[in-house]
C-alpha cells in the first residue's frame, strides 16, 4: 500500500508546547532555513494548560512564528498538556512523525529539565528516534527511517553543551519570532498572572543567558546543544576561526 508522504525535511524539531522550539532553538532553526535546509516542527500539545492565553490565541501566535521561521511544515500531536508520559501510546505518534517527515536531524528537549512535560518529551523522542528505525515495529504503517543525529536543546537547565551555534546574525529575527508568543511573554497587554516568562525581568535574563553562551565562543549570542556522540569537524581550521575577541 502506497503512502502519500510530504517531501523529506533536513531538520525536524519537537516541542512539548508551542513556543518551546522558538524560545530554545529559534536561532538554529533560522540559520538552517537561511542555509536552504528544509525545516519543520512537531508540537506535542497545544499548550492548553498554560497559565496565560488560550488555545486559539496560541494557534494564531504559532502561525505567525511559522512564517518568520520559514518552516515547510508544522503539526500538532494534540497530546495532553501537563500530562505527557513515557508510554507506547505517546511514543508511537512521534515514531510516525519521524517516519512521515524523514529528517536528517532531529531536535528534542534536553533530558535535564525542571518541567515534567519537557523531561517526558525528551525521553519519548529518544525512544521514538530509535523505534523509527525498526522496520517491523508494530503499530506503524510507514516505512522505517534512520535520521543522522538526535540533538537536545536546553530549556530550564543547562548542562555542559556539546557545541554552541553562533546566532548573532539572526538574533533580532529570533527575538521577533519569540515575540510572536505575546500571550506567553506578557506582551499582549492583557491582564493575567505573572509567570516566569511573562515577568519584566525575563527579556533581560533571556538575552544575558544567550549572550553568555555566545561569549564562550567569542560571539555576541549563542545557542547551546547536547548530543550523545562525538562531533566531527571536516575543516578544523574554519571551525576555530576567531569570532570577536579571543576566547580564553
Amino acid at each position: 500500500m502506497s503512502v502519500d508522504l510530504p517531501e523529506p525535511v533536513d531538520v525536524l524539531a519537537f516541542g512539548p508546547h508551542p513556543d518551546d522550539v522558538e524560545l530554545c532553538a529559534g536561532g538554529l532553526m533560522l540559520r538552517c532555513a537561511d542555509a536552504g535546509y528544509r525545516t519543520a516542527i512537531v508540537d506535542f500539545t497545544r499548550g492548553e494548560a498554560g497559565t496565560r492565553g488560550t488555545v486559539e490565541v496560541r494557534d494564531a501566535e504559532t502561525a505567525a512564528a511559522n512564517e518568520l521561521l520559514g518552516l515547510v511544515g508544522r503539526e500538532n500531536l494534540e497530546l495532553p498538556d501537563g500530562a505527557l508520559e513515557v508510554s507506547r501510546a505517546m511514543i508511537l505518534p512521534v515514531v510516525e512523525a519521524i517516519r512521515r517527515w524523514r529528517p536528517r536531524m532531529v531536535l528534542s528537549p534536553c533530558r535535564e529539565d525542571r518541567h515534567p512535560d519537557h523531561i517526558a518529551a525528551a525521553e519519548i523522542v529518544r525512544r521514538a528516534y530509535y523505534g523509527a528505525t525498526i522496520g517491523k515495529m508494530s503499530g506503524s504503517a510507514l516505512p522505517a527511517h534512520r535520521p543522522d543525529v538526535l540533538i537536545e536543546y536546553f530549556g530550564h537547565l543547562e548542562p555542559p553543551p556539546s557545541f554552541i551555534v553562533d546566532v548573532s546574525e539572526v538574533w533580532e529575527r529570533r527575538m521577533q519570532v519569540a515575540a510572536c508568543y505575546a500571550s506567553q511573554l506578557g506582551l499582549d497587554g492583557m491582564e493575567g498572572p505573572t509567570t516566569n516568562i511573562a515577568s519584566p525581568e525575563f527579556r533581560r535574563r533571556y538575552e544575558l543567558r544567550f549572550g553568555y553562551w555566545g561569549a564562550r565562543i567569542g560571539a555576541q549570542y549563542g545557542e547551546p546543544f547536547r548530543v550523545d556522540r562525538m562531533v566531527p569537524l571536516d575543516d578544523p581550521v574554519a571551525a576555530f576561526v576567531k569570532r570577536g575577541e579571543a576566547v580564553l
